[in-house]
């Protein structure tokens, strides 16, 4: 019972603390679902530990988000996670190259840097995926994603300091079938997906998914039309124009699977490709100062940005152009079962990123150059602006009326990675092993186009240093420039036992040894100035630990607590070397399910140590005269300590209704005496101030699906997710030049976000039965309330500039899904397991029949075990053995567990009824020696089975 009062006590807290009953977006919509004949919630199964396990068995905190939690939120790129796990905040990178921003348990990964690993790891089906840049892409067919939170730093490709995020994508079913949705909706938006499985041919089964995406930007783009001539510069993208709207996206992307299986081997090949033509986020402005660059914002004749902390309906982004995004990637995944113990496993994955854009950093388009009036009676002449790019005095121009541009860019990402990963897997009673080897390899050529500028610092652009010197709008030439180029070689060897000491206790140890090595070269960014190629070399090894221990309460209560380290690479850029970011974190957690399987509350705590945190930032923005030239450095900003918790609760209030709710707090500080003097210097005697970084975030939800058919056999489903973070700081330096020695209150209101509710709704209608297919009709809304607050802030001396929440939008969904004519779906709930006879010809035994992705016993499978274990007696067994089955819906290894978690069901319903557990052999057979054969992917009842055999004793 005290499992059940502790969750009483959870549950109780989450509806004090946040309203109404439980939690987080995340878990809450896997478990949407609901068990036909109990109305609890439905088992979640991630793969945090690198192999298939329930949710409530893992003891990591983990908020996964299903199909059905990605639809409801529109949920399509990474950039869309803001907020809907504790603890976890995306943002959109500055900029326009498609770069997100993790905040992870105190972490930020921001960072575009070449060669730069992340302290948050995306991963996508076991891959860690190395770009950042280009990373915000749509994949054609998401099955669900995962959020861990902290160090992952012994079973994971990359390590991590403050989480990771799994992308799953979905395998081939072996069965005839597929799905067409369109969606229509405000801003242009218009999307198709279609999908298609095809039947299994002997072992192999195929699928294929292609998806179209566009809509329209939601902010005006005052500097349309503008054209920039890039030819001078020798630069392959000729002429660019700006466009009239910004944030624009027209996405197609296509993803094929292919898989081979048999009884002990399985093959799967995926391959992805995206192609995103987009305009860069608007960039707008929130601080100006008085100061020249003010006056020339005045002075100036054209459309000029607002200065304001909410989204305008339009800025002057006159130096942004369209851009580019391209992904590809393969991945081939091997699966040997060399019995019910041992499974070997093979990842190998090759996958590039490719990306292009230019865009206006400052939000300050439409500057020109003209004289400004810095006092009265003193007037500044066009041309006597302050340096240009690199500081090179031979980039001055005095042409008036030519175009200034404070800070732009032009950013050209490539880069590609193969990885080799082989594990090892072992599962007995009195062990379960994973450990593995991984090579990875990376390589990125980044910094812009050759021959050009990065970075456009102070500028009138007339084309200095090309045939059409003096002519405005011409991109001047940097002769001889070219990309930095770094390639990544990374080693680990990996194990992590869990050692099953009791039937209750398990001792958690895991290990692994990592050598990263990277080199390549840059060139110095002005090669008038200083000519040259600045190396990149650094090599390092690290051991990483994790050691815990898990307690089962009750069968569906885990008390687990852990220590556990992890760091993120080091390197070199910019001509500095950067130290490894490590973390060590102690975390204690609870998870349990009671009262029938109604209630899932999830609690973890944690206290997490970072050292060496690295910080990306603007290579004048280090505080170090060797990086001023550098449009980007890496440095480590000193130490910091982290604790606090994740709850994260699932209540199944009736059969029709759920509610969901989390909460994550994070007090995060730096340790000031460790920040680098440089960075005291910039952040001035307030100090170096934590930023991105949200106190509080979290989850409030609902969803209703009615019980009763409405028409046609279809059911109506409503959903609500509202997603919270607290007031944010979005920038660490304060001071300004009015005022140096405290922070400066017009910077503070220019780069805090306040507390943010983003509210996300979808009605539908389901299951609308039009006989060969069924339909879904649903209208949406995404944020509901049309937030309008930044969510981005870059302090750039004289100029603030910010990126705004994305406008409301809202919509139409169709969809159609082909039903197979021999589909045993239909009579999926009406199934009435067998009388309970031994089945012919073996008197001898007993079969017990389980729901579809359930392991406990329903009361007719009580009633079988009950008289299985009267019947020993009788006939004096000294032995019985119990062989689990399912069906062939789902992968092999999640089967191979949900077939042992259906025998050691059966099993201990037997030591119940008095049958010692020295005389029953648990055996699991997952998908193999099928009842009823059938193709993979097949939801047939009777495969989902356990056999109880007499084998010992004078009758057997």
């Amino acid at each position: 019972m005290t499992a059940r009062y502790l969750a009483v006590l959870l549950g109780s807290a989450s509806l004090l603390t946040l309203g109404t009953a439980a939690p987080a977006g995340a878990q809450a919509q896997q478990a949407s679902a609901q068990s036909a004949n109990s109305g609890g919630l439905e088992e979640i199964v991630v793969t945090a530990q690198r192999r298939e396990q329930r949710l409530q068995s893992v003891p990591v905190s983990i908020t996964a988000l299903s199909a059905e939690t990605l639809k409801a939120n529109r949920i399509e790129t990474v950039g869309d996670l803001n907020a809907v796990a504790p603890n976890l905040t995306v943002r959109p990178g500055a900029g326009g190259n498609q770069s997100p921003n993790y905040t992870l348990r105190g972490i930020l990964g921001a960072s575009s840097a070449a060669g730069q690993d992340k302290g948050v790891s995306p991963y996508l089906d076991g891959v860690y995926l190395q770009a950042q840049s280009g990373s915000v892409f749509e994949l054609a067919d998401i099955e669900r994603i995962e959020v861990l939170k902290g160090p992952q730093g012994t079973l994971f490709g990359r390590n991590a300091t403050g989480g990771a995020i799994q992308i799953i994508t979905k395998d081939p079913t072996g069965e005839l079938g597929g799905y067409q949705e369109f969606t229509a909706g405000n801003l242009g938006i218009f999307r198709s997906k279609t999908h298609v499985d095809l039947p299994a041919w002997g072992p192999l089964s195929a699928s294929i998914t292609y998806l179209h995406s566009q809509r329209d930007g939601d902010t005006k783009n005052l500097g349309a039309g503008t054209q920039w001539n890039y030819y001078a510069t020798g630069a392959i993208s000729g002429t660019q124009t700006s466009p009239s709207r910004l944030g624009d996206d027209d996405t197609n992307a296509v993803m094929a699977a292919l898989k081979y299986s048999s009884d002990d081997f399985d093959l799967v090949y995926k391959g992805d490709y995206t192609h995103d033509d987009y305009t860069p986020n608007a960039e707008g402005v929130s601080y100006l100062p008085a100061g020249f660059l003010r006056q020339l914002y005045f002075a100036s004749p054209n459309p000029r940005t607002p200065i304001t902390t909410e989204r305008p309906d339009a800025v002057n982004n006159a130096f942004a152009t369209p851009g580019l995004t391209e992904n590809w990637g393969h991945n081939l995944t091997a699966k040997y079962y060399l019995n019910d113990e041992i499974q070997f496993k093979n990842i190998l994955s090759l996958r590039q990123t490719k990306n292009y854009t230019t865009f206006q950093l400052d939000g300050l388009g439409g500057l020109v150059n003209v004289p400004v009036e810095l006092a009265p009676g003193v007037v500044l002449p066009p041309g006597l602006i302050p340096l240009g790019p690199g500081s090179n005095h031979n980039l001055a121009s005095f042409v008036t009326g030519a175009p200034f541009v404070f800070l732009g860019n032009d950013d050209y990402n490539r880069e590609w990675q193969w990885s080799e990963e082989f594990q090892v897997n072992v599962t007995t009673d009195w062990m379960t092993l994973t450990a593995g080897l991984l090579h990875f390899y990376d390589h990125i050529t980044t910094s812009g186009l050759s021959n050009g500028y990065n970075t456009t610092i102070t500028q009138v652009i007339t084309g200095q240093n090309t045939p059409l010197n003096g002519t405005p709008f011409v991109i001047p030439a940097n002769p001889g420039y070219r990309g930095a180029i770094v390639q990544t070689f990374s080693d680990a060897v990996y194990a992590q036992p869990e050692f099953h000491l009791t039937d209750q206790l398990d001792l958690v140890a895991g290990i692994r040894w990592t050598q990263d090595q990277k080199d390549g070269h840059e060139y110095l960014p002005d090669q008038q100035l200083t000519p040259g190629i600045s190396p990149i070399y650094y090599k390092h090894s690290q051991i990483t630990y994790l050691a815990g221990l898990n307690y089962k309460l009750e069968p569906d209560t885990l008390l687990y607590g852990k220590f556990s380290t992890g760091f993120v690479s080091g390197g070199a850029l910019s001509t500095l070397t950067y130290k490894p970011e490590k973390a060590r974190s102690w975390e204690l957690g609870v998870k349990t399910e009671q009262f029938d399987h109604r209630l899932r509350s999830d609690l973890a705590l944690f206290d997490a140590r970072y050292s060496n945190l690295q910080y990306d930032t603007s290579g004048s923005l280090t505080g170090d005269p060797a990086t001023a030239q550098f449009a980007q450095a890496i440095v480590n900003q000193g130490d910091a300590h982290a604790l606090g918790f994740e709850f994260e609760n699932t209540i199944a209030a009736t059969k029709e209704l759920i509610f969901t709710a989390s909460v994550g707090y994070t007090n995060f500080k730096y340790e000031q005496a460790t920040i680098p003097p440089n960075l005291q210097l910039l952040s001035g005697p307030p100090g170096f101030k934590p930023f991105q970084r949200p106190n509080f975030t979290g989850t409030l939800g609902a969803q209703y699906t009615s019980d009763e058919e409405i028409w046609r056999g279809s059911h109506f489903t409503a959903r609500i997710d509202a997603n919270f973070r607290s007031e944010t700081a979005m920038t660490s330096n304060t001071v300004s030049a009015t005022s140096p020695t405290v922070s400066d209150p017009a910077i503070l209101a220019a780069s805090t976000s306040p507390f943010v509710w983003l509210v996300n709704t979808r009605v539908a209608l389901a299951d609308i039965d039009l006989g060969a297919t069924q339909a879904e009709v649903a209208l949406w809304c995404k944020n509901l309330l049309d937030d309008r607050e930044i969510t981005q802030f870059v302090g750039l001396g004289p100029v603030g500039s910010v990126i705004y929440e994305p406008a409301r939008t809202f919509g139409v969904d169709i969809r159609f899904d082909l039903v197979p004519e021999t589909g045993p779906e239909a009579a999926e709930t009406a199934y009435v397991p067998p009388p309970v006879v031994a089945p012919a010809p073996a008197p001898r035994s007993y079969l017990v029949f389980f729901d579809f992705n359930k392991s406990d016993l329903t009361p007719q499978a009580v009633t079988i075990v009950n008289q299985a274990a009267a019947n020993a007696g009788p006939a004096k067994v000294t032995q019985l053995t119990v062989t689990g089955h399912t069906d062939t819906v789902g992968s092999d290894a999640y089967n191979m567990r949900l077939s042992r978690r259906r025998a050691e069901s059966v099993a201990a319903q037997l030591e119940k009824d008095g049958i010692p557990s020295s005389e029953i052999a648990i055996v699991a057979k997952g998908k193999r020696d099928l009842l009823v054969p059938t193709a993979d992917g097949v939801k047939e009842p009777q495969n989902r089975r356990v056999q109880i055999v007499y084998d010992g004793g004078p009758t057997s």
